[in-house]
């Protein structure tokens, strides 16, 4: 990512959550947070904000207490850039929440990481509730556009590893879509959420 993009204002990368149902473990998060952990790496300083807010659970484990864990112990990010909240179960609450956050961290812009086939829907609401929010897919195309220093070269080979086995597959990819697509409908037709957070809460 280039250097211009970033600014000298407080910034943040906000890993967007993803329910693992009955997964033993949930790949697509893992990827999402590879992702997230190579943009602030490639990122200038000030170094930006990793954040995290979704609720879903799996294993008995909170993914908050996850993707903390992933960031400090295996990928090596300081705790004090981590800003971690177990709070929403859904794409518009984790918008409407990350909408508190930058009032109150005073962020300049934020940048959404997600898989490509939530991304659409989660820029749509992002440019209803919040300015200046770039949504970056999960993908080794985009991946491999950040730059790293030589000494970061290891850390970047199991990071693209880890975004490479969280692209859905066909099937998968499908699914995703046809959800998405559905979702999408509900929002232009109820704005407020009350069905897609109905939904997520007696789907999960």
């Amino acid at each position: 990512m280039e250097q211009t993009e970033w600014s000298d204002k407080p910034t943040a990368i906000l890993i967007m959550g993803k329910q693992a149902r009955r997964k033993r473990e949930n790949k697509q998060l893992l990827g999402r947070v590879a992702m997230a952990t190579a943009l602030w790496y490639g990122a200038p300083q000030p170094k930006p904000y990793l954040m995290y807010l979704a609720s879903d659970s799996h294993a008995g484990r909170q993914d908050a207490e996850l993707v903390k864990q992933w960031l400090i112990e295996r990928f090596h990010i300081p705790a004090d850039y981590l800003i971690i909240r177990c709070k929403v179960n859904c794409t518009l609450l984790e918008v409407l929440l990350t909408r508190v956050l930058a009032r109150v961290y005073g962020l300049s812009h934020v940048f959404a990481v997600t898989h490509l086939y939530h991304s659409a829907r989660t820029q749509w609401y992002f440019d209803e509730y919040l300015d200046n929010v770039s949504v970056i897919p999960t993908h080794h195309e985009i991946f491999d556009e950040i730059s790293y220093l030589p000494m970061q070269a290891d850390l970047f080979v199991e990071l693209r590893q880890d975004v490479m086995a969280s692209l859905p597959s066909r099937l998968e990819r499908w699914r995703e879509e046809m959800v998405e697509f559905l979702l999408t409908y509900l929002h232009h037709i109820d704005r407020q959420g009350h069905v897609e957070r109905f939904l997520a809460t007696t789907l999960r």
